[in-house]
């Protein structure tokens, strides 16, 4: 599930959603902010929705500890 690339914290009104997003779309552009790119370009890793981690498309919840701990230190867009 992890991979190499970065991963940002997105807050939006379904919860809270890890993107992994690769290198080439954390350019600065004008008129887009990196929570735009996330959104736009990066992959969803996992989705936090009342305090539960759940793997993309809300189907199965994350139980493994040590992810979760990852998942939280994960920075904000």
């Amino acid at each position: 599930m992890i991979r190499n690339d970065p991963m940002f914290l997105v807050h939006t009104d379904h919860g809270r959603i890890v993107y992994s997003v690769t290198p080439q779309h954390l350019i600065d552009r004008p008129g887009s902010t990196l929570r735009d790119r996330c959104i736009c370009y990066g992959d969803q890793m996992a989705v936090c929705n009342a305090g539960q981690w759940y793997q993309p498309g809300m189907r199965e919840p994350i139980t493994d500890k040590r992810l979760i701990a990852l998942l939280e230190r994960v920075s904000d867009a």
